[in-house]
């Protein structure tokens, strides 16, 4: 059990022992505030320079030097920012040596760990969290084929309480209820400013977290993906957490941290759905139920839904979608036949011959793809999808000339995109500007716009970690969310 589960309501600033102030880390040059600036550098530089981390279980590069305690798999100029941003970390903190509970990747193996807390960075937070949904996404971390050299906390969001902030944290405050977000936003870097926190350029160095019981450093960060969130403690920087202020349960508010957000935000930020519009979905996993929601919000005419998994059909038209269709049924042609049915659902509405009524082509003026490889067995009886299949040629094909297609994930480029002159985005978050969005999201669970409790398949306890895992692996629940309360 987490070893500080004290509900602390008072703001610590003249509790924690301070080594640096803000004021102080600007007068001795320590840190550089401005737009992408970072302690002693920019993350720009960082990024720029340095391959993305290695994902967790896949094989890594040289390990650090002996004593760096840096991990291994950046380049010596990574590994400079992180050290250097070690040397920052305060020498004490209110949850220094609170141990806790983590579901940790090391090795090949993953494993329930009981881990202890190491002081902060002045820039930290320490959240005692309060639920975690278990995204599809970083299901990948469940593959212990190939070794993982550095322990790593599976997982990433969650939301919960502010146990203890950094002495240069302004952000929050302890008692605050805060959602960790998968993309941060500083605020201050040129595409904070500029309305694109969905590509915040500050992102810090990964330091190290927590130590095992046999001392072997724990990290809780160690990719683009934001920090881990299957543990007790959580521990982020500043840029990632968004204060809320809600008496949604926390378990639905988890929802929001991933596939909620992103469902909402691909159709509400920066292109949203055009009210009487024409929408079709690719996958109707938590983040396509949160798009065929979305889509209900915005006032889409037509919600059509794309998903092999029977009971995933279902719940989608309870959800708002006006139509279903099982990929395996359309198997023909090429897929073709699948196109042609999605064009046949959205026809255009004047009549023949009056084409100065506004006549237009069939299909949906909205397309958007949430589908994810099938990385491990399926429970029994969940029906796999069509293969050899490219989805996103048929997503692209179905939505009209001068249409948006809009992806959760990394565009798979085709030669159908050379004609009919359609926007296509894609990304981590979107559009999303999550200082701005994500409370006005939990908005739309109060006012029961958004239905975030009929997207929790089942809850999972504490000691179920793996197990929530799993069931996000298998696809054997919508979603699976641990409850920590």
């Amino acid at each position: 059990m987490c070893g500080i589960c004290g509900d602390w309501t008072h703001d610590n600033q003249e509790d924690v022992h301070h080594t640096l102030s803000r004021r102080r880390l600007l007068q001795t040059g320590a840190a550089v505030v401005g737009a992408g600036a970072v302690f002693g550098e920019t993350a720009s530089a960082l990024f720029a320079q340095a391959p993305a981390a290695p994902a967790a279980g896949v094989a890594q590069g040289p390990p650090p030097t002996a004593g760096s305690g840096v991990p291994g798999g950046l380049n010596a100029n990574a590994r400079a920012l992180s050290a250097q941003r070690e040397t920052e970390r305060q020498a004490t903190s209110r949850t220094a040596g609170a141990r806790f509970q983590a579901l940790v990747r090391h090795g090949n193996a993953i494993t329930t760990e009981t881990v202890t807390l190491k002081p902060i960075h002045p820039l930290q937070v320490v959240i005692r969290n309060q639920a975690v949904q278990t995204c599809y996404t970083g299901t990948f971390q469940l593959d212990t084929t190939t070794r993982q050299d550095q322990a790593l906390v599976t997982g990433h969001g969650g939301v919960g309480i502010v146990a203890d902030v950094g002495s240069a944290v302004k952000r929050v405050r302890v008692g605050d209820q805060v959602i960790l977000s998968a993309t941060p936003n500083c605020g201050v870097c040129g595409e904070c400013l500029a309305g694109r926190g969905d590509v915040c350029t500050t992102r810090l160095p990964s330091i190290q977290t927590a130590t095992m019981s046999d001392n072997t450093p724990v990290w809780m960060t160690l990719g683009p993906m934001g920090p881990a969130g299957h543990s007790e403690l959580l521990v982020a920087d500043e840029d990632w957490v968004v204060p809320i202020f809600t008496k949604v349960p926390p378990v639905e508010v988890a929802m929001l941290g991933c596939p909620g957000g992103v469902g909402l935000g691909l159709t509400m930020t920066r292109f949203p759905v055009e009210a009487g519009s024409d929408v079709v979905i690719f996958g109707l996993g938590p983040m396509g139920m949160s798009i065929v929601q979305g889509a209900k919000i915005q006032g889409a005419k037509t919600i059509i839904g794309v998903e092999p998994i029977r009971y995933r059909r279902e719940l989608a038209l309870k959800l708002g979608a006006t139509h279903v269709l099982d990929p395996n049924e359309f198997t023909g042609n090429n897929g073709n036949d699948l196109v042609a049915r999605i064009r046949a659902l959205t026809p255009d509405v004047v009549p023949a011959g009056r084409r100065f009524l506004g006549e237009r082509p069939a299909g949906p003026l909205f397309g958007f793809e949430s589908t994810a490889q099938t990385q491990y067995a399926l429970a029994p009886g969940i029906e796999a999808p069509p293969e050899g299949v490219d989805v996103f040629n048929q997503l692209y094909t179905s939505v009209r000339n001068g249409g948006y297609v809009q992806m959760a994930g990394a565009v798979r480029t085709s030669a159908g995109m050379l004609v009919g002159n359609k926007v296509v985005l894609s990304g981590n978050f979107p559009g999303i500007v999550v200082l701005r969005d994500l409370p006005r999201f939990v908005n739309l669970i109060e006012k029961g716009l958004f239905d975030a409790k009929g997207l929790i398949g089942r809850v999972y306890r504490p000691n179920q970690m793996l197990e929530a895992a799993q069931a996000a692996g298998n696809r054997s629940v919508i979603s699976s969310v641990i409850d920590f309360t």
